[in-house]
């Protein structure tokens, strides 16, 4: 059981009286404070919270993070309010990090924020809680990190601002109201343009979470044009969608040029389910009302060839975003996604096949059905 901490002085005087020596002066007879440091008293052992804190610092820097981040928590443990707490904690916040406890390193890092806001460290904190929560997906925690990183704002550097106006977007994309994003997509996107950040090549890592953002923002916006009902000008609905996909694939394109196997993986899956989605959606237009049954199979087969094409698409991609992933060695939900999609646009190419087999027309008819589609539609 821990002791209090205490501070350890202690003076032994003889009952016989000692003359004072004639030299010193009334000044120099005076006691004279005794500067002692702080010592915890444990079962085992003593030592200093300055020496808890040298071995942890030492062991950070020979990359033994671990035992780093108990010996920095124990600082923090033992002495929260003392001249070492603040370093110590952000130090712990780091050590986790490494460690790969990105649990625990959040909570440290938002923890330094609140506790040391005037301190440097704070602005520094902040950023790092805002791209671990990205990671771990904690968009309203993301989004209240970001918000405090923008109230620093004369504080930060360009791509800090970009991180923050990335965590903030991503928190509202994945919200209630998804379209209160596309502000602060924007503002991310005037400095990655006025900083020329995206040029040929890899981007800086912190841009991902920007273009994830907007991927997600244009994905969305596609999703919510359905077929089923058929809307009035089909045509035009479908090529609003179609448009949206590929800005939304866009967008997904630029955040794997980031090189981030995660940020890349959760890309990846989102491209190839857009296809995905899209066919799905496409499957559920009814035929024209009118038609008999001999045209309702004719457009029925005129659709699951001319649409195939979205299922090889999504599976291509899925199958690129696997082999990234297996290359890079990662192997988060993202992936366990991008694996079980794979498998669904397989099996729903199989029904095609089957589907088209079980109609009466053949593949022949069913082209030359579509070519005479495309001239009507031409004139």
């Amino acid at each position: 059981m821990l002791a209090c901490p205490v501070l350890l002085a202690a003076c032994a005087t003889s009952p016989r009286a000692v003359p004072r020596s004639p030299s010193r002066t009334a000044s120099e007879s005076q006691p004279q404070p005794i500067a002692v440091s702080r010592t915890i008293v444990t079962p085992r052992d003593a030592t200093s919270i300055d020496e808890i804190y040298a071995h942890a610092r030492a062991d950070f820097d020979a990359h033994r993070f671990g035992d780093a981040a108990r010996g920095f928590d124990r600082v923090v443990e033992l002495d929260p309010e003392g001249a070492l707490a603040k370093r110590a904690l952000f130090d712990a916040a780091a050590a986790h990090d490494q460690a790969g406890d990105l649990d625990g390193a959040a909570v440290r890092y938002q923890e330094t924020a609140r506790r040391f806001p005037a301190e440097p460290s704070a602005r520094e904190a902040l950023v790092r809680a805002v791209r671990i929560l990205a990671y771990l997906e904690r968009w309203p925690e993301v989004g209240q990190a970001a918000e405090a990183l923008l109230s620093r704002a004369t504080e930060l550097t360009q791509i800090e601002r970009v991180v923050a106006y990335g965590g903030k977007a991503l928190s509202l994309v994945f919200s209630a109201e998804p379209d209160a994003a596309e502000y602060f997509i924007d503002k991310g996107r005037d400095i990655v343009d006025a900083e020329r950040l995206d040029a040929a090549g890899a981007l800086p890592r912190d841009l991902a979470q920007l273009y994830f953002a907007l991927g997600e923002l244009r994905r969305v916006r596609a999703e919510r044009i359905v077929f089923d009902p058929v809307p009035a000008d089909f045509a035009d609905a479908l090529e609003r969608r179609c448009q949206l996909l590929l800005d939304a694939q866009s967008a997904y394109s630029d955040t794997m040029r980031a090189y981030d196997a995660h940020w890349s993986a959760m890309a990846g899956f989102r491209v190839g389910e857009l296809y995905q989605k899209l066919h799905a959606d496409l499957m559920r237009v009814p035929p024209p009302k009118a038609a008999t049954t001999a045209k309702a199979q004719l457009f029925e087969g005129a659709m699951r060839l001319r649409y195939s094409v979205l299922l090889d698409k999504g599976r291509t991609m899925m199958e690129h975003t696997l082999a990234m992933a297996e290359r890079a060695g990662e192997h988060s939900e993202w992936v366990l996604r991008a694996a079980e999609a794979k498998k669904a646009i397989e099996a729903a190419t199989q029904e095609e096949g089957r589907a088209l087999a079980r109609l009466p027309y053949s593949r022949e008819q069913l082209e030359q059905a579509l070519a005479d589609l495309a001239r009507r539609k031409a004139k």
